[in-house]
């Protein structure tokens, strides 16, 4: 998305950063629809570690994707769901806090840009 606008390295890392985000998202709505579904697992998205190491080694970010896992990290009620709403609320803002961040990152160098490419006054 941000690419096609850009065109660099860094327009492709905060297009992989939003897409994850969207993901995120997209997993703490699904944990929260479904805190009353018994026996549903919790689910999450790993990506960061891979992300950053990935830009450490040089490695493509084409080949680093987002991974949905079951982090198992809350204790299971008595018909086995282990959502915990609280935590998905938090983590949720968390998630949208960091989109809003790469959004307004991203509005920022296209506006650079726009400036850069448009013709000088008077010229």
């Amino acid at each position: 998305m941000n690419q096609l606008l850009f065109g660099d390295g860094q327009a492709d890392r905060l297009a992989k950063l939003m897409d994850v985000s969207q993901l995120r998202a997209r997993v703490h709505a699904a944990n929260i629809a479904n805190q009353n579904t018994p026996g549903y697992k919790t689910k999450a998205v790993a990506f960061e570690d891979s992300f950053r190491e990935a830009l450490t080694s040089g490695a493509s970010l084409d080949e680093v994707e987002p991974e949905i896992y079951e982090p198992l990290t809350s204790a299971a009620q008595p018909d086995g769901n282990d959502v915990s709403v609280d935590r998905q609320v938090m983590e949720q803002a968390q998630n949208n806090t960091l989109y809003n961040t790469y959004l307004a990152l991203a509005t920022g160098k296209k506006k650079l840009l726009t400036i850069a490419m448009s013709t000088a006054p008077g010229g």
